[in-house]
């Protein structure tokens, strides 16, 4: 008799356990729905939010809050004040290197050092005319010394169709893109054919993130640094965010 007590009792308390998931799964399921159905995006890109009723929505590199409904949208940051942390933050950092990962390192022109001494990889967008940009690929080599594995993407910053643009099409459509980077930072003329290329893809992408100026460097935690960093100080600052 007090077997079949304890057993009963299990029973219960698995019971107890589960309605609640249960639930949690089937109200999600249905924001997924009303959410998708609004606003024409996947269900499998939104998720729950610590905030009852309010779920997050992802779309690389894009992040933004949604009601259950549909019907409101908060675009921002969510606090927690009790921790004093930034929920979005880490989670627009992954959503911003997702989305650059999707362009394909094909379409980037890398620096890298030997494979077995990469230590970081950096993602920096860069504009040919840009002060700047000129200083830190004059460094390049010193950043790879420190195993700083440096992916190049484009953003002329006056604009598609500038003269900008037309070097960074020439940079890209040259038979050596690393050399002709180089020549064409240095204010030597690049030659070449005309080519499908990715730097208005690039220039979108660069809008999307938040790019404001040149170079802007993403770092491996998905955060957006504007300007130049001297080659041992991004080292710093790398190893101390991988030590974290």
């Amino acid at each position: 008799m007090r077997s079949l007590l304890k057993l009963f009792i299990v029973l219960l308390l698995s019971l107890s356990f589960a309605l609640p998931v249960s639930a949690a799964n089937t109200t999600l399921e249905n924001a997924r729905k009303q959410i998708s159905a609004q606003l024409s995006i996947p269900t499998e890109n939104i998720s729950a939010s610590p905030v009852a009723n309010l779920y997050l929505v992802s779309v690389p590199p894009r992040l933004f809050y949604v009601s259950g409904d549909g019907k409101y949208v908060i675009d921002g940051d969510m606090i927690n004040v009790a921790m004093n942390t930034n929920i979005t933050q880490a989670l627009r950092g992954k959503a911003r290197l997702q989305a650059i990962d999707n362009l394909g390192e094909d379409s980037m022109i890398i620096f890298s050092p030997e494979k077995s001494k990469v230590k970081h990889t950096i993602t920096v967008f860069t504009d040919i005319d840009c002060g700047y940009c000129r200083k830190l690929h004059q460094a390049i080599g010193e950043y790879n010394d420190l195993g700083i594995r440096v992916r190049y993407l484009a953003y002329p910053r006056a604009g598609i169709g500038s003269g900008s643009y037309d070097k960074a099409v020439s940079v890209w459509c040259a038979k050596d893109r690393k050399a002709a980077l180089t020549l064409a930072k240095s204010d030597q003329p690049v030659s070449s054919d005309k080519c499908d290329n990715p730097v208005a893809a690039h220039f979108k992408m660069g809008n999307m993130i938040g790019v404001r100026g040149t170079p802007a460097l993403v770092l491996e935690t998905g955060q957006l640094v504007p300007g130049y960093v001297p080659p041992a100080r991004l080292a710093a600052i790398l190893d101390q965010q991988a030590a974290k």
